[in-house]
Formats: structure tokens, C-alpha cells, sequence
């Protein structure tokens, strides 16, 4: 939802100030083993970023490092907060722009 006080300066201020981020999402993998005796053992499995290409439009998968799970984690979290930023932007700029040409052609 936009704010009344957001304005498309305001809010590309934030955008610019936002920092790093990721879109795509993590997840933890885990690998079962079957043991000689019959029992059943679980590892974690390396961690595996998924993202859409910008090239092609396909999804991609990459393994990461276990101990960057936490990194690439908070940076994917980032990246829903900055698609919010974006669509406040477009309804701030849309709302502007209705304002700009209602002024404009009130005097018809």
C-alpha cells in the first residue's frame, strides 16, 4: 500500500540507499544414506540457490557453500522488501502523474 506522504523522490532515495541484494530464493537440501545394516542415516546436503536467468527467462540452480546459507538468505530477504519499494514507486508515480494531468486539463 502507498503511504499519503510517499513521493517518487522519497522513495528512490530509499531505493538507492538500499543496499546489496538477490532475488531468487534458498533452500537446505539434505541426502539420505542407506547403511550396510539396514539403517537409514540424514546429511545435510550443500544449500541450492534458485533464480531465474535474465537472460533466457529460465530458472537456475546453483549449490552454495553451507556456511553462505545465512548470507544468501538475508540477501533474498532483502530482495522481497526492495520489490515492495518498487511497487510503492510505481503507485507514487502513477498518482503523480494523474495529479499533473487533472491540473493540466482542468481548465477545459
Amino acid at each position: 500500500m502507498a503511504e499519503s506522504n510517499d513521493t517518487t523522490e522519497t522513495i528512490l532515495a530509499q531505493i538507492a540507499s538500499y543496499g546489496p541484494f538477490l532475488p531468487g530464493s534458498v533452500r537446505k537440501t539434505t541426502e539420505k544414506r542407506v547403511r550396510k545394516d539396514g539403517t537409514v542415516k540424514v546429511y545435510d546436503a550443500m544449500p541450492i540457490y534458485t533464480y531465474t536467468d535474465p537472460a533466457t527467462g529460465r530458472q537456475r540452480s546453483k549449490r552454495i557453500p553451507k556456511d553462505a546459507y545465512g548470507r544468501v538468505r538475508e540477501l533474498t530477504g532483502k530482495y522481497k522488501g526492495m520489490r515492495r519499494l518498487i511497487a510503492r514507486f510505481e503507485a507514487a508515480a502513477v498518482a503523480e502523474n494523474l495529479d499533473a494531468n487533472s491540473k493540466k486539463n482542468s481548465s477545459r
